[in-house]
């Protein structure tokens, strides 16, 4: 009977198999990756906002340096109610205290003017980057705000009058009497006389103010590609002290696939296994190609294997796993081959 090109019922069953395997594949996927954004970002502290005079903080993740062991942070204001005026500039002086490993640890926020973002180090524990790609990681990020005096530079008591000239000095002799009394202090209350009184209030004023607190809400962003960041509040923190603990991890995105090149290496080195056992035991013919197929391995390998996202020097987990095994069986299959090739005698 002629042969049909018409397409058989279990064809079409089995082509309609592969799509809708293929579409859940993708929306797991899909699905995945929606989860992971959800995770990247999380609100650490709304106890600030309950009072309407408050600095409104975003932590935002920039970049994330295993080897190095530390992450860096920007961190940005807004400030609302009495702290701020209707074109956003502050009210009074504050100071941040913020716990970065490497710069500044306080930074003043002058009254008047615009709070900046300020960037911060984080310095990351609990991890070894070798354990690529399942390593883990913790940080911890503390802020919080005092406000700060107004830098202000007060003259000397004496300096408030007109300076004497050299005329005056010289024929002006103190007597007995003014020498052993000492001027006694003005109590006029204006005029110069009363500075001094306002200036000793002062440290009093600032000591007062130092001791309130600013309520802060926190709000924290880490996405950054490759990782899976989790940040939750410190169980110290309250409405003016916020502690964040941090979790850094790789995505599963990275180790599924760190996890896939591992197995590719293998599977490969394995099938070369065999090829080579089929030259000596069943005296297959050995072809010119298999020595650069299997040279063109060797550097393949190091080149996938460098290809994997996030992944740090030679030394890593993964490697001790697969990598080192595969250079290794690869260069002995292709060493054995070419000596077979040469010592083998030829068919006559």
């Amino acid at each position: 009977m002629p042969a049909t090109d018409k397409l058989t019922t279990k064809e079409i069953m089995f082509g309609v198999g592969l799509i809708v395997i293929f579409a859940l594949a993708m929306l797991f996927v899909l699905n995945s990756y929606r989860n992971e954004g959800e995770k990247r970002s999380a609100v650490i502290s709304e106890e600030g906002e309950k009072d309407p005079n408050h600095i409104e903080t975003f932590v935002k993740l920039l970049a994330v340096d295993p080897v190095k062991g530390d992450a860096t942070a920007r961190l940005e204001f807004i400030p609302h109610g009495t702290f701020a005026k209707e074109d956003g500039t502050l009210t009074q002086n504050l100071k941040l205290y913020i716990n970065s490993a490497t710069g500044k640890q306080e930074h003043d926020f002058q009254k008047g003017k615009r709070m900046n973002p300020v960037e911060a180090v984080i310095n990351m524990y609990d991890g070894l980057v070798t354990d690529y790609p399942f390593d883990k990681h913790s940080g911890f990020l503390e802020l919080y705000f005092t406000p700060s005096a107004p830098t202000t530079t007060s003259q000397p008591q004496g300096a408030t009058g007109s300076a004497a000239t050299p005329a005056e000095r010289t024929d002006t002799v103190p007597t007995p009497s003014t020498e052993a009394t000492p001027p006694a202090p003005t109590a006029t209350t204006g005029g110069e006389g009363a500075k001094p009184a306002d200036e000793a209030k002062k440290p009093e004023d600032s000591a007062a103010a130092s001791e309130e607190d600013v309520s802060i809400a926190v709000d924290f962003y880490g996405s950054i590609a490759g990782y899976k960041i989790e940040a939750a509040k410190s169980e110290e923190s309250d409405d003016n002290y916020v502690g964040i603990d941090m979790k850094i991890a790789r995505s599963s995105t990275v180790i599924f696939f760190s996890v896939f090149v591992m197995v590719l290496m293998w599977g490969v080195t394995i099938a070369v296994m065999f090829m080579t056992l089929s030259i000596f035991l069943r005296g297959r013919k050995i072809e010119l190609g298999m020595f650069s197929f299997l040279a063109a391995l060797l550097f393949a390998f190091a080149a996938v294997r460098n290809s994997q996202p996030g992944v740090p020097p030679i030394g890593a987990f993964s490697d001790f796993i697969s990598f080192f095994w595969a250079e290794v069986i690869l260069a002995m299959c292709l060493l054995a081959i070419i000596f077979m090739w040469l010592l083998r005698p030829v068919a006559k």
